[in-house]
């Protein structure tokens, strides 16, 4: 191969560097042998990956925690705050401003953010590793779960294994399901001790 380089970025498409009529498959760190005429589309099947490639980044397992944020969140309402919230409604006197409700949102928020700014970096992670045209970090827009799961099955099918972060990710989320259960028991226990005057 031509030792040009230019700045490429990205794994793409360029003009052959050997003055070939078609065009040449750069993939983020070096020219390489895949070579596309004028009749063809899209990028290359995917080269074979050495074994060490890498499969897990530290963004995509800051994603897969984050959901623990939330779950904190949510904890820290005090149970008391929700139960005369519900008082107030069903009385029909106007709603107090409840302060720990609009940390939990912001919060919820900003995990939110932050899961869509760390999708992309794990997708520009796994370009700089050889991987061609790994899940697309804007899917993380619908929900973490959307993310983790087509990311993992794609890194699986291309190297044989990525698919850790999934079942951890469902072990995060059902212990923030089992939380907020609990919160709600406890809630509608002191809900009901309010309604009754217990």
């Amino acid at each position: 191969m031509t030792a040009t380089t230019p700045e490429l970025g990205e794994p793409r498409w360029h003009a052959d560097p050997e003055g070939g009529p078609g065009l040449r498959w750069w993939d983020g760190t070096q020219w390489t042998s895949a070579v596309m005429g004028p009749a063809e589309l899209g990028p290359p099947v995917q080269q074979p990956l050495a074994a060490d490639t890498v499969v897990y980044t530290v963004p995509l397992w800051i994603i897969v925690f984050l959901p623990l944020l939330s779950t904190l969140g949510l904890l820290l309402i005090p149970v008391g705050s929700l139960a005369s919230v519900f008082a107030e409604q069903s009385s029909g006197r106007l709603q107090t401003f409840d302060p720990s409700t609009m940390l939990r949102n912001l919060l919820n928020l900003l995990v939110y953010g932050t899961t869509i700014a760390l999708a992309y970096a794990d997708r520009r992670t796994l370009l700089r590793a050889g991987y061609a045209r790994p899940f697309h970090w804007a899917w993380a827009f619908l929900s973490t779960g959307v993310y983790i799961v087509g990311r993992s099955i794609i890194v699986q099918r291309r190297i044989g294994r990525g698919l850790t972060p999934i079942w951890v990710w469902v072990g995060v989320t059902m212990l923030g399901v089992v939380a907020s259960v609990g919160l709600l028991i406890e809630a509608l226990t002191a809900i009901w001790g309010l309604t009754t005057g217990a």
